[in-house]
């Protein structure tokens, strides 16, 4: 299957003229640029939309092993029905990357960009997230999964961008049917 994705190894990467820190792993494995530039994109519109972002990472582990990605079409959509629902919040950034690499099963990996001022603390999130996921798989518990980040706050996003450009990773990546992706970002636009 032809892949179409460019592999980087460099430490930074360059988007609109900016050097951005990036995870390329402890073994310098790297990235596809594309995923990390779709990120980066979404995370940055996101930051124009609110005055505050609320960016939580998620772990999702299927139950089994699906060729394409319509189980996490399906709990994406129901998720951003219950943020707005919850919360009115009616752009909601994300970006997930589908990754299989020893198990028999794909898992993914989310980070959503939400409005940070309607959600003060991502408890009641993660709660709900949790439970809408409990009958495809199980979700992990991810060390620091969210930080806010203020309009203005490079240092924050720089930070967030260095975590969720892991979403990125090479390894694990391509286990899939051919018409499905390894990657999917929202289509935020300002």
């Amino acid at each position: 299957m032809l892949n179409r994705k460019r592999k980087y190894f460099k430490e930074f990467i360059e988007i609109n003229g900016e050097e951005i820190p990036i995870n390329i792993g402890e073994q310098k494995n790297g990235v596809y640029f594309e995923i990390v530039k779709r990120a980066i994109e979404q995370l940055d519109i996101a930051l124009k939309i609110h005055t505050r972002v609320l960016v939580y990472r998620i772990d999702l582990h299927p139950t089994y092993f699906t060729g394409n990605n319509k189980l996490l079409s399906k709990f994406i959509k129901r998720t951003k029905q219950w943020i707005y629902r919850k919360y009115q919040i009616e752009n909601i950034g994300y970006v997930w990357a589908r990754e299989q690499e020893r198990s028999k099963k794909q898992h993914y990996h989310l980070a959503i960009f939400l409005d940070g001022n309607k959600i003060q603390h991502p408890g009641l999130l993660f709660t709900q997230i949790k439970e809408m996921w409990a009958p495809y798989g199980h979700m992990p518990v991810i060390e620091s999964p969210f930080c806010f980040i203020a309009k203005d706050n490079q240092e924050a996003r720089l930070k967030a961008i260095y975590r969720i450009s892991y979403l990125g990773k090479i390894r694990g990546k391509g286990y899939r049917d051919e018409q499905a992706k390894d990657y999917q970002t929202s289509r935020l636009i300002i």
